[in-house]
C-alpha cells in the first residue's frame, strides 16, 4: 500500500498535497517577498556606494554621539542573518494549513528590510536629512509587532529545529538592537546639523537626554522581548561605540550616561528573567530564550 510523503512543517508532519489554498499561496508569496526584499539589501548598498553624491560619515569627528566606522561592520551580521532567515522560512514544507509564526512575522520583517534601502535613499540627501528618522520609526514599530509575535508563539517556536530559530533570534535581536540606538544616534546628528552645540553645558546636556530616551527605549525592548540576550549585546555593542566617540571628542559626561545605560540594560535582562523563572506559566514554561 503506498502512503503519502510527509512534509516537514516546522512543528507537524503532515501529508503533502497536490495544491494549496489560496491562502496557503497569499502567505508563501509574502515570505518570497521577504526574500526578495532581504537579498535587496546588499544590492542597494552597493548601489549607494556607486551612485550616492555623499558619503556615509562616522566618529567623534563628524558626532560625538556616532560610533566609530569600524562599529558599522555589524551591518554585515545583520545583513547575512536576515537574508539566511529569510531563505529558511520560505521553504514550502514549513507552511501549515492556518498561519503559523513565520507567517506572522513575514510582513513586519519584509517591512524592515525594505526599510534599509530606503533609508539609504535619505542618507544619500545627507545624513543629517531629518526624513531618516521617519523611516527609523517604521523600522522601529515593525521589530515591536515582530517581537510581539515572537513572544507570544514561543510554545511553536519550541518546535522548530534549533538552527532556524537560532537564525530568527540573531536577526531580530541584532536589527532591533542596532537599529533602536540608531535611531537616536541620527536624532544626535539631526539636531547638532541644525546648529545646537556639542561642547557647552546645554550641548552635553541635550545630548545626555538622548542617550537616557536611547536606554528608555532599549529598556523597553528587553521588557518586550523578554529579555533577549542577543539584543542586549547589540545594544551593549552600539552604546560602546558611541562611548568612545564621545571619550575621542572629551566629554566624558556622555561616556558615564553611556556606562549607566548598559548597567540599566542588563540589570533589566536580570530582573525579566528572574520574574520569568518565578512565574513560568505566563510566559511558556519551555521556553527558550535568545
Amino acid at each position: 500500500m503506498r502512503t503519502a510523503s510527509l512534509t516537514d512543517t516546522g512543528s507537524v508532519s503532515i501529508p503533502a498535497r497536490a495544491t494549496r489554498s489560496a491562502d496557503e499561496k497569499r502567505r508563501l508569496r509574502l515570505r518570497y517577498l521577504f526574500v526578495v526584499l532581504a537579498i535587496g539589501q546588499p544590492v542597494s548598498s552597493l548601489v549607494f556606494d556607486w551612485l550616492s553624491p555623499t558619503e556615509l560619515q562616522s566618529g567623534a569627528e563628524f558626532s560625538p554621539l556616532v560610533p566609530p566606522g569600524p562599529w558599522f561592520a555589524i551591518w554585515g551580521l545583520i545583513i547575512v542573518a536576515s537574508i539566511a532567515y529569510a531563505i529558511a522560512q520560505a521553504r514550502g514544507s514549513t507552511l501549515m494549513p492556518h498561519p503559523g509564526i513565520r507567517d506572522r512575522i513575514a510582513g513586519p520583517m519584509a517591512v524592515v528590510v525594505a526599510c534599509f534601502s530606503l533609508w539609504l535613499a535619505t542618507a544619500s540627501l545627507g545624513q543629517q536629512n531629518p526624513l531618516g528618522l521617519v523611516v527609523f520609526v517604521v523600522i522601529i514599530g515593525a521589530h515591536v509587532v515582530a517581537w510581539t509575535r515572537v513572544v507570544r508563539a514561543r510554545d511553536e517556536l519550541e518546535s522548530w529545529n534549533p538552527l532556524e530559530r537560532g537564525l530568527l533570534h540573531l536577526m531580530l535581536g541584532t536589527y532591533s538592537g542596532w537599529t533602536s540606538m540608531a535611531f537616536f544616534v541620527q536624532i544626535a546628528t539631526v539636531v547638532q546639523g541644525a546648529g545646537a552645540p556639542v561642547d557647552t553645558a546645554w550641548g552635553l546636556t541635550w545630548q545626555a537626554l538622548v542617550l537616557a530616551a536611547a536606554t528608555g527605549l532599549a529598556v523597553g525592548f528587553v521588557l518586550g522581548s523578554r529579555a533577549s540576550v542577543v539584543y542586549a549585546l547589540t545594544v551593549t555593542y552600539a552604546l560602546v561605540g558611541v562611548g568612545i566617540s564621545a571619550g575621542s571628542a572629551g566629554l566624558t559626561l556622555l561616556v558615564v550616561v553611556c556606562a549607566v545605560g548598559i548597567a540599566l540594560v542588563w540589570a533589566s535582562v536580570l530582573v525579566i528573567r528572574a520574574v520569568d523563572a518565578r512565574q513560568p506559566a505566563a510566559w511558556s514554561p519551555g521556553a527558550r530564550r535568545a
